[in-house]
């Protein structure tokens, strides 16, 4: 099968949506599939050579995020023509900005059907990405706009059902399938949690919770640092790490030294390889509060390094944690979160427990079974 994945966000933007893009590229090519990602080029980034093909699109600075890049699609004829030519069997879109507009007229000029990934929930975004517009026009004008791309498609995907449940509140037409990214179980292999905690100044006795992902608004960090303040006083030698970057991260690090935590909080920035791997064994916890995300990607991974979860029970986080192996789903309640972080912390049989359920429960989240999945969902949009 020759797939085409087109995405306005990819590497080295680092997000959910690129590290989606990228594990279903890396399984569907070991599957046996031709395999192009259409992206935006980033200023001075070139592609290492890999078992699929990278193509950039001219881009533009995108000044109210300044993170990502604005694709000119139109930009470079030579690519829409080489897309053209490629004659895919499925062009499946991850964003519905600039090239996943485009592509949808290029995938049907070329004859191939298309799919589409609804990896964010818009309307819920649209308050910390758009402030300087009125909210509900904007909430109302997005979901009208979700509808109306996603009924261009032959086949609507959801990392979550919580999330198939919003698109179907918007009366969409088409198909909708549940089907999770995945993790790629190997990249934990070999993990070393002291080496972590060396590096970083840590002691044994430490207890360490840790976040990681994009530090933004919608991740609701907030939260989790005023449970990791109204804990210090109750669970000896509590630290904090808060690993990734993002636009709220400034204003976190602001908040932290003026409550006088910076002996207690870390912020390592982006990790990446052995670092990224080392971090997620060698906390105690992973802590997540975002109640907006899709798919609760980093819970896989949290508990694929041998490393239980305390999440809120939103949206995919709801999917991954549904079990309760691994972890404690609670509500957005602060109370009902800190008591969780507590007892993990505290009650060593029980935290005892819940890790040895981690890894196993993070195993049913693989990435080539969802890339299996997502193949048998492709040949069921191909039938006549």
């Amino acid at each position: 099968m020759k797939i085409a994945l087109v995405t306005d966000t990819y590497f080295p933007r680092i997000n959910g949506v690129g590290a989606s893009t990228q594990t279903f590229a890396r399984e569907f090519a070991q599957l046996g599939h031709e395999v192009h990602i259409y992206a935006p080029a980033f200023p001075g980034h070139v592609d290492e050579p890999l078992p699929y093909q990278i193509h950039r699109f001219p881009s533009w600075y995108l000044f109210f995020d300044p993170e990502d890049r604005l694709p000119r699609p139109n930009a470079d004829k030579k690519l829409i023509q080489h897309f053209l030519d490629q004659k895919f069997d499925i062009v499946h879109t991850q964003t519905p900005f600039s090239l996943g507009q485009a592509a949808i007229p290029w995938a049907r000029k070329s004859g191939a059907k298309v799919a589409h990934t609804y990896h964010t929930h818009f309307a819920a975004y649209i308050e910390h990405y758009l402030w300087f517009i009125p909210t509900k026009p904007m909430i109302r004008y997005a979901k009208h706009l979700s509808k109306k791309y996603c009924d261009s498609c032959d086949l609507i995907v959801t990392p979550s059902s919580e999330m198939r449940k919003v698109l179907l509140s918007y009366d969409i037409t088409k198909p909708v399938e549940v089907i999770p990214t995945g993790i790629l179980l190997s990249r934990f292999d070999g993990s070393d949690p002291k080496r972590f905690r060396e590096t970083h100044g840590y002691k044994p006795e430490d207890k360490i919770l840790m976040f990681m992902g994009r530090v933004a608004e919608e991740k609701n960090i907030d939260f989790l640092l005023e449970v990791f303040q109204e804990l210090l006083p109750k669970v000896p030698r509590l630290k904090f790490v808060i690993a990734g970057a993002g636009p709220a991260k400034a204003r976190l690090e602001k908040w932290v030294t003026d409550q006088h935590l910076s002996d207690s909080v870390l912020f390592p920035g982006y990790l990446v390889g052995e670092e990224w791997r080392d971090c997620y064994a060698g906390v105690d916890l992973f802590v997540f509060a975002s109640v907006t995300e899709t798919q609760g990607l980093v819970i896989s991974e949290a508990m694929a390094a041998g490393t239980p979860v305390v999440g809120v029970g939103e949206m995919g986080v709801k999917d991954v944690m549904a079990s309760g192996r691994g972890g404690i789903m609670t509500r957005l309640d602060k109370k009902e979160f800190s008591n969780a972080v507590y007892r993990l912390m505290t009650d060593k049989a029980f935290y005892k427990a819940k890790k040895a359920e981690a890894r196993p429960e993070a195993e049913n989240w693989s990435s080539t079974s969802m890339a299996k999945k997502m193949i048998s969902a492709y040949e069921r949009t191909l039938q006549p």
